[in-house]
């Protein structure tokens, strides 16, 4: 009989621990199930912010060496192309009253040729050399108490402003300007760049699904760590916020977005846009408020949606197709307007209407197997409950508990306690 309820406790105590072992590896797979991809983020050029996602990297590289390749390369592009740092190139060429071409970084002169490719692209709607415009109208770094400027203070800068003033050549790398006062600001297209850049170091390393966003722009390669392509969320203008209008859907492909939503002027009811058109270095008059630029790579797209800005939806449509960018186009009916319009290309790659989801969500399914196991450990305890009555045993206690139990004068009650001290075995016997 002993040997008998030896046996019982023992299949008692397997059954309990094959239901807890299957409780806890139900809860690891589930978790398992759901693929969490290595992010590296941060600030560079100043306060923009940049985040990388990779859904998987090679044991090859650790994810501090990636990390410390993304700040490198970052880095190394804020120290030639920011207009803060007093010694990258443009800072140096900007001081320089020289005509004559000034050396440079292999990258400054390659973003400085393509910037003026794109100038031509677009009749020059996109300007490097539109800062001093940007400036007068407020929107530079001094952010003053906002003043229209005059007309004769607008045709001062004008003769300054151009990009057919710029020259550059790439062996040996190098920049000029016709007009000592010219200045070059490389923001509109310098962030694309970047991206662009970052991508390159991750396939370098042997990445080959990831995602790299700086200030808003945008390159994808490869999958989503979910599997499928990378979804990117496009904003939409609003007056009292920007909220998320789209989601688009892109692989090996780089994204850009310009907008007049977040940056403006507001006088007499009348919005001044912070797009400033080079050709009249006034603010743009047309209501397009956004545009997203999808292309090959985020340099160009970057520029491209600036560019949209400048030259408007009828403009800026007819150069995408052109050029096979894809583009989504938000357009005000007014300054002021609360309808918008959207415009895109017969291929740009929004992600459908949300399906509803009938996967089952981790909850789901967990709680079948832990309400299994509160039933199977519910029939071992009645199990060994109606054992140890239909056997007559006392229940067994440890030693610091039942053992220690005492009647009303203070004696151990041995008759409750399967395993008595020594004392009270000595009074029994």
């Amino acid at each position: 009989m002993k040997s008998s309820n030896l046996g019982l406790r023992r299949l008692y105590a397997t059954l309990a621990f094959t239901c807890s072992v299957w409780l806890l590896s139900s809860l690891v797979h589930s978790q398992d199930d759901v693929s969490v991809p290595f992010e590296i983020s941060g600030k560079t050029m100043g306060p923009i912010a940049y985040k990388v996602v990779i859904a998987d990297h090679p044991d090859s590289v650790t994810p501090i060496e990636l990390q410390e390749r993304v700040a490198e390369v970052l880095e190394n592009i804020n120290q030639l192309m920011s207009t803060y740092q007093p010694e990258s190139d443009v800072s140096r060429f900007n001081r320089s009253q020289s005509t004559e071409f000034q050396t440079v970084d292999p990258k400054t002169a390659a973003v400085v040729a393509r910037a003026i490719e794109i100038s031509k692209l677009t009749e020059g709607a996109f300007d490097i050399t539109v800062g001093p415009a940007v400036n007068l109208w407020d929107f530079g770094p001094k952010n003053l108490d906002f003043k229209i400027p005059t007309v004769s203070q607008t045709d001062a800068i004008k003769s300054s402003i151009g990009y057919q003033y710029l020259e550059v050549q790439l062996n040996p790398p190098a920049i000029s300007k016709s007009v000592a006062a010219v200045n070059i600001d490389l923001s509109a297209i310098a962030k694309g760049y970047a991206v662009d850049q970052v991508a390159t170091a991750m396939d370098d390393l042997g990445c080959k699904n990831f995602l790299v966003e700086v200030g808003g722009e945008v390159f994808a390669s490869g999958e989503r760590f979910s599997g499928g392509n990378w979804r990117i969320g496009v904003e939409r203008p609003d007056d009292a916020g920007v909220t998320l209008g789209n989601i688009a859907e892109i692989s090996d492909e780089a994204m850009a977005t310009s907008g007049d939503y977040r940056n403006f002027h507001e006088l007499g009811g009348i919005r001044y846009s912070h797009t400033i058109d080079p050709k009249t270095c006034r603010p743009v008059k047309h209501t397009l408020a956004s545009a997203c630029i999808i292309f090959k790579d985020c340099m160009t797209a970057d520029a491209l949606a600036t560019a949209m800005m400048v030259m408007g939806k009828n403009r800026g449509e007819q150069l995408c197709q052109e050029l096979g960018a894809e583009y989504l186009l938000v357009e005000r009916e007014s300054d002021f307007g609360d309808e918008l319009t959207e415009f895109k290309s017969k291929s740009f790659p929004l992600l459908d209407a949300p399906q509803p989801n009938n996967s089952p969500t981790i909850l789901q399914q967990i709680l079948p197997v832990f309400i299994g196991a509160v039933v199977i450990f519910g029939l071992v305890i009645i199990s060994m409950s109606v054992g140890a009555i239909f056997a007559k045993k006392p229940i067994t206690g440890s030693c610091g508990g039942l053992a220690n139990q005492t009647n009303d004068d203070g004696e151990t009650s041995c008759g409750i306690c399967s395993k008595p001290t020594t004392d009270c075995v000595e009074k029994n016997d």
